[in-house]
C-alpha cells in the first residue's frame, strides 16, 4: 500500500515537473517570438518556403480556395516578387506540398504573415535544437559538456540548419519526426513510430529511402505496430484532408510535375557533377552513380534485416541496423530528386554517430594515452571546419541572390567520403 502510494507520488512530481519545462518552454517561444517580431519580421519579411505554405492555407480557411488553385501560386507570386514570374524564373510558388502539411501549422494562417513567420522560425529553431539533441542521443556520442554546448550551438548555425530556419522550411520538422521514429522503435514504442513516419511523409523526398528500409526491416521482425500506426496514420492523414478537399492528391501531383519544371534542377549528385565535370561526362556517371550507390545499399538492408535483433537502446547497439540507417540517410541525401540543402539536416545523425566512432579508429597504445580526448579535439575541429567550409563555398558560389545548385551535393558527398573510408570501423558495433 505505501509502495503503491511512493509510486503515485512519484508520478505525480514527474508529470508536474514536466509540466513547469512545457510552461517554460512556452513563455520562452513567446517571448523570442515577439523579439524575432520586433526587431526582424516586421521590418524585413521572408522564410518564402514558408511563405507560400502560409497564404494557401489561409486562402482555404478564410476564402475556402483550393491551395493547389494557380490564384494562390500568383498571389504569391505578387507579394513575393512584385510581379507574376516569368519561365526563366527559379520559384513560380506553387503549394507543392501534401494537403495534410496544413495540419502541422494551420493556425499560423490565421494571423498576419509577420506574427506568423516570427512565431514559425522560433520553432523551427526549437526543432532543430531538438534534432540536434536527439541526433547525439540517438548516435550513441557522449560528448564532454563543452563538446555538447559547442555541438548545440553548431547544430543552430551549421550552413544546412541555419538555412532552413531563414527560409522556413519543412524539413526540419521532417528531420525531427524520423528522429522521433527511431528513437520509438529502439525503445519498443512501435505505435508511436508508425505515427512519427506518417507525418514525415510531408517531405516524401526527403526520406523515402529511410522510410522503405524500415517499413522492410518491421516486416521482417513481425513488429506489425510499426507497420500497421504507419499505414492507420498515412491514411487517416489523406482521407481526413480529402474530406477538405477530394481533389487534392491529383491537384498535388499537377503541382509537383510544374515545381519539376521550373526548378532546373536534379539530384545533389547530378548537380554536384555537373559543376565538376563536363555535362558529356557528368550526365552518364550519375546514372551509374546513382545506381551503384543505391544497389550498396541493400547487403547492408540484407544483413540488418537477418541479423539477430538486439536490446532497445541508442542505435549503435546493433552494428547492421545501424550501418543500414546512417548509410541509407547519406545515400538518399545524395540520390534523391529534388532534395536540397534543407533537407540535410538529418544528416547530423550519421555525422555524430562518426564522432562516437572516432575512439575506435585509435590503437591501443593510443587509446591508453589520450582516452577520448583526442577523439573529441577532432570532432570539435571537424565541426568548426564543416561550418567553415560550407558558409565560404556558399558565399563563393553565390549565384546572383540564389544559392548554387552545387551546394546540394557538398555536404552528403563528404559525408559518403567520410564513410567509404572508414567503413570497417563503423560498421562494428560500438562498444
Amino acid at each position: 500500500m505505501r509502495s503503491n502510494t511512493l509510486s503515485r507520488r512519484a508520478n505525480t512530481h514527474q508529470n508536474l515537473q514536466w509540466l513547469i519545462l512545457a510552461g517554460l518552454g512556452l513563455i520562452l517561444i513567446a517571448l523570442q517570438s515577439f523579439a524575432l517580431y520586433t526587431v526582424f519580421t516586421s521590418k524585413y519579411p521572408g522564410a518564402n518556403d514558408f511563405f507560400v505554405r502560409w497564404l494557401g492555407g489561409r486562402e482555404y480557411l478564410l476564402n475556402g480556395t483550393n491551395p493547389f488553385d494557380r490564384s494562390v501560386a500568383e498571389k504569391a507570386q505578387l507579394s513575393m516578387f512584385g510581379r507574376l514570374t516569368r519561365p526563366e524564373d527559379k520559384d513560380e510558388a506553387y503549394f507543392a506540398y501534401p494537403l495534410y502539411t496544413l495540419y502541422f501549422f494551420w493556425p499560423l494562417s490565421l494571423l498576419p504573415y509577420a506574427w506568423a513567420q516570427a512565431i514559425w522560425m522560433t520553432l523551427l529553431q526549437f526543432m532543430l535544437l531538438a534534432v540536434t539533441i536527439l541526433s547525439i542521443r540517438l548516435s550513441g556520442w557522449q560528448p564532454p559538456g563543452w563538446l555538447f554546448w559547442l555541438t548545440v550551438f553548431w547544430g543552430i548555425f551549421f550552413y544546412n540548419g541555419a538555412r532552413a530556419i531563414i527560409l522556413g522550411q519543412f524539413s526540419i520538422l521532417v528531420a525531427l519526426a524520423l528522429l522521433l521514429a527511431l528513437w520509438a522503435i529502439q525503445n519498443r514504442r512501435d505505435g508511436w513510430a508508425g505515427i512519427f513516419l506518417a507525418v514525415a511523409t510531408i517531405k516524401p523526398q526527403m526520406i523515402f529511402l529511410a522510410l522503405l528500409f524500415l517499413l522492410l526491416w518491421a516486416l521482417a521482425r513481425r513488429r506489425w505496430w510499426i507497420v500497421g500506426s504507419f499505414g492507420a496514420s498515412l491514411l487517416v492523414l489523406v482521407a481526413s484532408s480529402m474530406l477538405l478537399i477530394p481533389s487534392w492528391p491529383l491537384d498535388f501531383i499537377n503541382n509537383a510535375r510544374a515545381y519539376s519544371d521550373y526548378v532546373a534542377f536534379g539530384t545533389p549528385l547530378e548537380n554536384l557533377l555537373h559543376y565538376l565535370l563536363p555535362a558529356s561526362v557528368a550526365a552518364p556517371l550519375t546514372v551509374v552513380l546513382s545506381a551503384i550507390f543505391f544497389l550498396a545499399l541493400l547487403p547492408g538492408w540484407w544483413l540488418a534485416v537477418r541479423s539477430a535483433p538486439r536490446l532497445p537502446g541508442v542505435l549503435a547497439v546493433d552494428g547492421p541496423y545501424t550501418w543500414a540507417i546512417m548509410s541509407t540517410l547519406i545515400v538518399g541525401s545524395l540520390i534523391t530528386f529534388r532534395s536540397a540543402t534543407t533537407n540535410q539536416v538529418i544528416l547530423y545523425l550519421p555525422l555524430f554517430f562518426f564522432f562516437h566512432r572516432l575512439s575506435h579508429f585509435l590503437s591501443p597504445d593510443e587509446k591508453k594515452r589520450v582516452g577520448d580526448r583526442l577523439g573529441n579535439i577532432m570532432a570539435a575541429l571537424v565541426e568548426i571546419g564543416l561550418a567553415v567550409l560550407m558558409w565560404s563555398v556558399f558565399v563563393v558560389t553565390l549565384d546572383g541572390n540564389w544559392e548554387h545548385i552545387m551546394m546540394h551535393g557538398l555536404l552528403p558527398a563528404l559525408m559518403f567520403g567520410l564513410y567509404a573510408i572508414a567503413w570497417r570501423g563503423l560498421w562494428r558495433p560500438a562498444g
